[in-house]
């Protein structure tokens, strides 16, 4: 059986009804709310209305995705030393709450969005030209977002590692460049899958221009052709390509 401390025992208690203590939460220790908001983010209970009372400057991570949060609760979470946000599946974010999240907190390096349709290229040019430090970014199912995006953090992220960019807008413009952007050398992970409008031309590019590339998925995209089976023989094998994945049609 376990047996929970009080400290415990009165979070999980402050979690429950938290909205019943607005104003006296913002004056725990930093400690205490780092504790209460990973409670409270478990349990979908972080809001709008109570976000700004638990965040504090210092805070690392926040999981956002099973919280009813919108633009406002983006607004209001200045942390600058925040590293890594989870905003997966939530349909009130748009570009003008990603916009006000990249001034406040220039120091992400972990930043997931996907199924966030209400996102634009706006965001993610925002969070290309604030966060420099950006290793990881899923877009993943942000059908509005397309190659100025990608253009964007080819031009500023030079430490991206992992781009997820299935059932985008992108085209091969989007992709040459970001294969050919200053994250060249670092990108080891990229997903376009089910992208309508890339050709072979785009997994040429990052063949050719990602050494660090490990991991490259780009199955049910219609324009791509046997071309790049082809292109991918040299490319698979020890200390290559470990998993890749295409549809050819």
């Amino acid at each position: 059986m376990a047996v929970y401390s009080l400290l415990d025992l009165s979070l999980n208690c402050l979690a429950k009804y938290a909205d019943n203590y607005h104003g006296d939460i913002v004056s725990l220790p930093v400690g205490i709310k780092d504790k209460l908001v990973r409670i409270m983010t478990s349990q979908g209970a972080v809001t709008d209305f109570n976000i700004s009372q638990l965040l504090h400057p210092g805070i690392h991570t926040l999981d956002l995705q099973i919280c009813r949060v919108s633009d406002s609760a983006l607004r209001q979470t200045r942390c600058p030393g925040l590293r890594r946000i989870l905003l997966r599946g939530l349909p009130e974010i748009t570009s003008a709450g990603v916009c006000a999240l990249a001034e406040s907190c220039p120091s992400l390096q972990v930043v997931d969005l996907g199924g966030c349709t209400g996102l634009t290229d706006e965001g993610v040019l925002a969070l290309a030209r604030c966060c420099p430090l950006l290793e990881v970014v899923s877009l993943r199912g942000c059908s509005s977002v397309g190659d100025a995006a990608l253009q964007a953090l080819a031009r500023n992220c030079r430490l991206l590692h992992s781009v997820y960019l299935s059932e985008t807008l992108v085209t091969d413009e989007g992709v040459i460049g970001l294969a050919t952007g200053v994250c060249s050398g670092s990108l080891k992970e990229l997903n376009m899958v089910r992208c309508q409008f890339v050709t072979d031309e785009a997994v040429t590019a990052v063949l050719t221009h990602c050494p660090k590339i490990r991991i490259f998925n780009f199955h049910g995209c219609p324009l791509i052709s046997d071309q790049s089976r082809g292109a991918l023989h040299n490319f698979v094998g020890p200390g290559k390509i470990q998993q890749v994945t295409w549809t050819v049609y």
